[in-house]
């Protein structure tokens, strides 16, 4: 990359209150140091208390879904990739994150958040408490959270959650980027 590429970047990323950035690949061991990065991140702001434990619960709830649901990417090694950004403007903190998923995923991904987006308040409190009593939790084989994640994310967010699919170059028919955003 060039500096001036590399500076440009830089000057956007603070120009739009950017707190943290990460793109590359997933695994337990990056997503613990990035956890400290954003702890260490979210002190020198002197951000406390409960909102500083929903922005970090977010992010872990972001980065861990990325990382579990992704498909590898490259045949010889399993490798998941995923980019998460957390930003700061006028009070609120914002979290995005992408990932990779098999395109056949994104209809039983958006039965399970379309619902969600319909919800109050109450209600999305009362299906969280309802989903963490449920022993079945549901017929999705491929979900390992009982479909709590979406439900934490909306639960912890002030405003609904949101999320994008995009196709991936050169894999239009096999892969999709999930975008998933919420606001803190």
């Amino acid at each position: 990359m060039l500096i001036d590429l590399f500076t440009v970047f830089r000057e956007e990323a603070d120009a739009n209150g950017i707190v943290f950035y990460y793109s590359g690949i997933l695994s337990q061991n990056v997503i613990t140091t990035m956890s400290e990065s954003l702890k260490q991140k979210l002190q020198i702001q002197d951000e406390k208390g409960a909102r500083s434990r929903k922005v970090f619960s977010t992010f872990i709830e972001m980065v861990q879904n990325a990382m579990h649901y992704s498909p590898s990417m490259h045949e010889s090694i399993d490798t998941k990739e995923g980019s998460i950004i957390v930003s700061k403007k006028e009070d609120k903190y914002f979290l995005i994150c992408a990932n990779f998923i098999q395109k056949q995923h994104e209809n039983r991904i958006r039965d399970k958040i379309e619902p969600i987006l319909k919800m109050s308040i109450e209600e999305i409190k009362q299906a969280y408490r309802a989903q963490l009593k449920n022993d079945q939790h549901s017929d999705d084989t491929i979900s390992k959270g009982a479909g709590l994640g979406f439900l934490t994310l909306a639960r912890d967010s002030i405003e609904p959650i949101e999320y994008a699919f995009r196709d991936v170059i050169g894999y239009e028919n096999e892969l999709s980027c999930f975008y998933l955003k919420a606001t803190i």
